[in-house]
């Protein structure tokens, strides 16, 4: 995939949590908002064994080396302010490029091999505005604790992860 096809990937999974971009009817009454601002050479704060090291001011999304159970890793932080729920200040976001492989078009040839960059994004930027994992019964959920392989369910929100964002916004 090329750099332009990730960060257009990128930005469209951002889209599909701020627009509440769903499958099951709801409006968007998400009031969460995102802005790209440029590309950087500078590196998500996130480790090998997909740990935080801190803030550094600039949030990235990049790929490389984390530990080898995980398909990506997000970083998010916030500041505490009386009346508002999740004020974000800063969020990286690393996808393993080291032990998976993504594509931005899963087709039938995807032969179980592939994590759909775009399904993995929404999820990861799920985590940016505050939403946590969900378990077992709740495979449809974009939130959804595993990454399925050659999926693209994960770009389309349901119920469940709607109803969260609006709890939060």
């Amino acid at each position: 995939m090329s750099k332009t096809d990730a960060i257009w990937a990128f930005m469209d999974a951002l889209d599909n949590i701020t627009d509440s971009y769903n499958n099951c009817g709801c409006s968007d009454t998400v009031g969460a908002k995102e802005n790209y601002l440029a590309t950087t050479s500078r590196e998500a704060s996130v480790n090998k064994s997909s740990q935080c090291t801190g803030r550094d001011g600039l949030s990235v999304w990049d790929a490389g080396d984390i530990k080898d159970t995980a398909v990506a890793t997000t970083c998010s932080y916030t500041w505490s302010m009386p009346g508002v729920k999740n004020d974000l200040r800063e969020a990286d976001v690393r996808f393993n490029t080291y032990d998976k492989d993504f594509t931005n078009k899963p087709t039938s040839s995807c032969a179980n091999r592939f994590f759909d960059v775009r399904s993995v994004g929404t999820h990861e930027a799920g985590h940016i505005f505050g939403l946590g994992h969900v378990g077992a019964g709740h495979e449809n959920l974009t939130m959804y604790t595993d990454s399925f392989k050659c999926k693209t369910s994960a770009r389309t929100l349901g119920k469940g992860d709607v109803l969260a964002l609006r709890s939060i916004y």
